[in-house]
């Protein structure tokens, strides 16, 4: 009996010390989903949390990365079923949506130990904390324009650039782009977008370079002039419209009418078009894709009459479910994320804008080559003038907007639509919002 009882409690002490090291050996499981997958993309994000992980032997990383053109239809249904997310990836616009719906993890408490916010750029810090006080997210990267064009093309059309400044108009963007526009040879000058967000192209950047910053109601609040109308009631935003109507008939294939980023992208890569408006992202691609000394970068132009271009404050960002389970190991990964030198190896893969003014001593090459055009657009103020990154009352109708926007605007394109009549229905809407949710000085 006492050999058993011996053996018995042998087993026991056994079961127990495996049982320890099992619990030793548990690794809290987070689940991370990218807002913004690509085959590249994807990979350099995975080889950070796999580095990570490294590091930090007790949490393990589930990397999601939906289709980009599904990836928020996605994302909003996890969210809204409260399915195993701990970590996401959102864009600047949806983050208001997000906070109002309260899928977001208040970040304050763990911002006030976080030395590294020290360096964000002022761009970003401007942007971070809502109203309140309140900060949802750590900044992943900005996202801002600049012209690309095909330097192989301009050669050998004996086509030049003027001087960024005065010169350097929408205008004289238009009549480089016709010039390259040759239907017969399959070549156009303008990769149009016509769907996905596609007013943030001309109507985005013509509208409000054209208003001018002074006649905003608030550089933070750029839908609206001082006296609390829509800009889209002005001749500015006419202007806009108009813009993405003349580059459509005169400088862009019939079915840019359609086109998202990834047409746009592909056309440009693939020597469709010749002149590209878009964000820094998309450096990688073109510097894998394409032969060197065949593309180039160029600052915004400006509008003719104010003399202005407008660049966004704020960027994307990563930041946790409000109902995570494990809010400490998913800050220690959105800490490692938004570190200085992770930051800027990631932007650098990816192409987006560091948001640390640090980034340049990790690598040079955000102050110079394809870059450049940001050095200058952002060293000089007098041209160039910094709008929206607030998250307002009403910032969640642009989610909502975006979407019938392009409706519109793709009939007006087709000759389906009177600008005037779609000005005064985007008009309304913005107005009817700012009534109901109120405005920055409320």
């Amino acid at each position: 009996m006492r050999k058993l009882l011996a053996l018995c409690l042998a087993l026991v002490l056994a079961l127990g010390v495996l049982s320890g090291f099992a619990s030793a050996e548990e690794k809290v499981h987070l689940v991370f989903v990218e807002r913004y997958g690509s085959t590249t993309r994807t990979a350099a994000l995975r080889a950070l949390l796999d580095e990570f992980e490294a590091a930090n032997p007790d949490i393990e990383i589930e990397l999601i990365s939906p289709p980009l053109e599904s990836s928020q239809q996605k994302i909003t249904q996890m969210l809204m079923a409260q399915n195993d997310l701990d970590l996401m990836e959102l864009t600047a616009w949806e983050r208001a949506q997000y906070i109002e719906n309260g899928w977001l993890y208040n970040l304050k408490d763990y911002y006030q130990d976080f030395p590294d916010k020290e360096t964000f750029t002022e761009t970003v810090s401007s942007s971070l904390y809502t109203k309140d006080g309140d900060v949802y997210t750590v900044p992943l990267g900005c996202y801002e324009r600049m012209i690309y064009y095909r330097a192989d093309w301009m050669e050998e059309l004996g086509l030049s650039f003027p001087e960024p400044g005065e010169e350097w108009t929408f205008d004289a963007l238009y009549d480089i782009a016709k010039a390259m526009t040759d239907p017969e040879k399959g070549r156009y000058g303008w990769a149009l977008r016509g769907g996905g967000n596609s007013y943030q192209q001309f109507v985005y950047q013509v509208s409000f370079a054209n208003l001018g910053v002074e006649n905003m109601i608030s550089s933070f609040e750029p839908y609206f002039t001082k006296d609390g109308t829509s800009v889209y009631r002005t001749e500015a935003a006419k202007k806009g419209i108009e813009y993405q109507l003349k580059f459509y008939k005169d400088c862009a294939p019939a079915d840019s009418v359609a086109w998202l980023f990834s047409d746009q992208v592909n056309a440009f890569a693939s020597g469709i078009c010749g002149l590209l408006m878009q964000d820094s992202d998309c450096i990688g691609s073109f510097v894998s894709e394409m032969e060197e000394g065949t593309w180039g970068t160029y600052p915004m132009p400006i509008d003719a009459e104010s003399k202005e271009a407008v660049v966004g404050r704020g960027c994307d960002g990563w930041a946790m479910t409000s109902y995570t389970k494990h809010p400490d190991e998913a800050w220690r990964v959105l800490a490692f994320l938004a570190s200085p030198e992770i930051n800027a190896r990631f932007c650098k893969q990816y192409g987006v804008i560091p948001v640390h003014t640090t980034a340049a001593e990790y690598d040079e090459a955000f102050s110079t080559g394809y870059y450049a055009p940001y050095t200058y657009m952002y060293s000089h103020p007098e041209y160039y003038k910094p709008i929206g990154g607030v998250d307002l009352p009403y910032t969640s109708y642009t989610t909502e907007f975006g979407k019938s926007s392009d409706v519109d605007l793709q009939n007006i394109l087709m000759g389906n639509a009177d600008i005037d009549t779609v000005l005064a229905k985007w008009a309304d809407g913005w107005e009817e919002q700012r009534e109901e949710f109120g405005g920055l000085e409320e």
